[in-house]
């Protein structure tokens, strides 16, 4: 722990000896700006979309948690028995297409 306290110590003194340089005005105003044409150009009707399935977010979690339920119900709905294979009927006869044996006639043409 005493190891632990000593790197913080000390990344917090090389922290506070290097210099620091201010932001100019202007940079700093276009990156505001910048961000606020991003975010109208985001409020289309995608972006309304968005913001009533799932407010705040952004769009790659509502997506992300409808495709991991399409995952969730594909794999359960494998794994689950069919009616077909659950009933009790001693009439069914499932056969399968490798279940015939092959026919193999050679001598065709004569």
């Amino acid at each position: 722990m005493s190891e632990n306290r000593n790197d913080a110590q000390f990344t917090q003194e090389i922290f506070r000896a290097l210099p620091t340089t201010a932001v100019p005005a202007g940079l700093e105003a276009r990156i505001l700006a910048d961000f606020d044409r991003v975010a109208v150009r985001r409020s289309g009707w995608f972006g309304r979309l968005g913001a009533q399935l799932w407010p705040g977010a952004p769009a790659w979690q509502p997506a992300s948690a409808l495709a991991l339920s399409l995952v969730i119900g594909l794999v359960a709905g494998g794994f689950m028995p069919s009616p077909q294979a659950a009933s009790t009927n001693s009439d069914q006869m499932v056969t399968a297409a490798l279940d015939a044996a092959p026919v193999m006639d050679y001598d065709k043409d004569q």
